[in-house]
């Protein structure tokens, strides 16, 4: 059936849809859908860094001609997908569509206009039918390294952290713009996989834009807009609804982070109402001094995966479905960085933002939240410098991952990246692209909190250099070190989480550490919170959980000259 006489989203309201049409465009919605799919697996087929072929940091989806995301891959973290929402019509604003031509590709790393740091970078191709732009694809993924101070808080500011393109055109009318492939490579300290992902991201754009053109062609279309008012329509009135099923009212909620240099307050209140839920974040401590800082973009993209996971689940990802959902904070705070401010463990902070959202939310629909997760996405970046002709230079990008909370009817899941969703490189890909040696890795025992259900597991690692050669480890996103995730409904925090090297040195703060050679990295990954009173259990196993939780959380004090909260 051809989409040309189907309604506008205005006139859907007026203009009941027959059975046969309301099939024939969820048809074409999975069918949309499935391309977003395909480009990310295209992705995940070909990119050369770890971390996006083994992990799934990145993302993909097709947007309408105004530049508004209609699908997106099943496959990606909220931190990619959601930020992408907002970053196809923030790149058209600095290179206007009517200057685009066929063959053209956008792409640019800027924290502010992208994924919330340069690591990160956006590749947008806009879909030509004859002379007439019809729909744009977009991709992001994570590159290694991109020059500057390379994973790591060091850094004062988003100039030192590694070299920012501003919005440009990777391709030219279908010419590749070798100029900006040559100082990518300049600038990383793995040239070979720097190249690669950004070439990769090209590509699966160009896998979507052929998909995504058969499509049209197979159904004897020339527009997407009656599908993507359709897809606007009716998930606007699916969220609404949903947020109508809430109890109107203002909730407020805090969480508290280790920090850099000090402890880190979260703050939210939020406010639910007319199909509406109004988020205002001030309250939340100051831009830090250190690269844990966050963009309002990126904060808005977690706390809203956080509030659309627990009010309306069922409700494909778009941009209707987050119109309805709306994240504020003034300039200046930790959840609302600025230019120039250093951003490169953002997601510290992102990582955090889902759980002070569920903590809202559970004054709204008490007993039915999950605990807090450890928001544990520990990243492992590695590196080694060259010490003869058999321990060459390299560097290592991988993950560790904590406990998720407990939920209503059920334990947490044990190592799991809740809120986003990526995958640890497995021991055997790690060990294979850099000389390391993972001794072990597996569950931290009683980690998770107590509880009528218990919270998720945490994990432990130990890695050492494989060649005789001492290891720099950046610990900017080793968090919740000296508090762990908190229970619900009654029950008890996870265990937090440690970090120490074998020579005895403890590893307390986000700096970056030397591993000597013969001496190795030892981790525990922090656990989930536990749901409901922990004496609605056998009282053996009361007795134990409480015991252990006391006998932690004295030692995190001891460790880190924590003082009781």
């Amino acid at each position: 059936m051809s989409l040309k006489s189907q309604p506008t989203a205005f006139e859907l309201a007026a203009k009941p849809l027959s059975d046969a049409e309301i099939i024939a465009l969820n048809v074409m919605w999975n069918r949309l859908i499935s391309v977003s799919e395909e480009q990310a697996n295209a992705l995940l087929r070909v990119a050369f860094g770890a971390i996006v072929r083994e992990s799934g940091d990145l993302s993909a989806g097709v947007f309408d001609a105004e530049g508004r995301m209609m699908t997106q891959a099943v496959t990606g973290t909220p931190g990619h997908v959601n930020t992408m929402a907002r970053s196809v019509n923030a790149m058209l604003e600095k290179v206007p569509a009517a200057t685009l031509v066929e063959g053209d590709v956008l792409v640019t790393n800027d924290p502010w206009l992208g994924a919330g740091h340069v690591f990160d970078f956006v590749v947008v191709t806009p879909v030509f039918l004859g002379s007439r732009i019809v729909a744009y694809l977009a991709s992001t993924c994570h590159i290694v390294d991109i020059g500057g101070l390379g994973w790591s808080a060091e850094g004062r500011s988003v100039q030192e952290e590694g070299v920012l393109f501003p919005v440009m055109k990777l391709r030219k009318a279908g010419v590749v713009n070798e100029d900006f492939i040559n100082i990518v490579v300049a600038n990383s300290r793995v040239a070979r996989e720097a190249r690669g992902d950004i070439i990769s991201l090209m590509s699966c754009n160009d896998e979507g834009l052929r998909r995504l053109l058969d499509l049209m062609a197979e159904y004897r279309i020339d527009s997407l807009q009656p599908l993507a008012d359709f897809i606007f329509a009716r998930s606007a009135a699916a969220t609404r609804e949903a947020i109508d099923l809430l109890p109107e009212g203002v909730y407020q909620s805090e969480v508290e982070l280790d920090g850099y240099d000090s402890p880190i307050r979260l703050q939210a209140k939020m406010t639910i109402g007319g199909g509406v839920i109004e988020v205002d974040l001030d309250g939340s401590s100051p831009l830090a001094p250190r690269g844990i800082n966050c963009p309002l973009g990126y904060s808005q993209a977690y706390a809203s995966f956080g509030i659309k996971v627990a009010v309306a689940p069922h409700v494909p990802n778009n941009h209707a479905s987050l119109e309805a959902i709306r994240i504020t904070a003034p300039p200046g705070l930790i959840v609302s960085a600025e230019r120039p401010a250093p951003v490169t463990a953002r997601h510290v902070v992102g990582q955090a933002l889902p759980d002070l959202m569920l903590g809202c939310l559970s004054q709204a629909r008490p007993g039915q939240i999950l605990a807090e997760s450890a928001g544990a996405l520990w990243v492992l970046a590695i590196s080694g410098q060259e010490t003869g002709p058999q321990a060459p230079a390299f560097a290592s990008l991988n993950v560790a991952l904590g406990g998720m909370g407990a939920r209503p009817g059920s334990d947490g899941l044990s190592t799991t990246a809740f809120p986003s969703g990526v995958g640890a490189v497995s021991v055997e890909v790690a060990e294979s692209v850099a000389p390391l040696l993972y001794e072990h890795k597996e569950f931290a025992p009683d980690s998770g909190g107590a509880g009528h259900w218990r919270g998720g597991l945490g994990q432990d690692i130990r890695v050492r250099a494989l060649k005789d050669q001492p290891l720099t480890v950046s610990a900017a996103a080793f968090e919740r070190l000296r508090m762990g995730a908190a229970g619900r409904e009654g029950g008890l925090s996870g265990q937090p989480g440690a970090a120490s090297i074998t020579n005895g040195q403890v590893i307390d703060s986000k700096g970056l550490y030397i591993v000597p050679p013969g001496e190795a990295l030892v981790l525990r990954t922090p656990g989930g919170g536990g749901f409901g009173a922990p004496q609605s259990r056998d009282p053996a196993l009361v007795a134990r959980d409480l015991a252990r939780a006391m006998i932690s959380e004295s030692a995190a004090r001891d460790l880190y000259g924590q003082k009781d909260r």
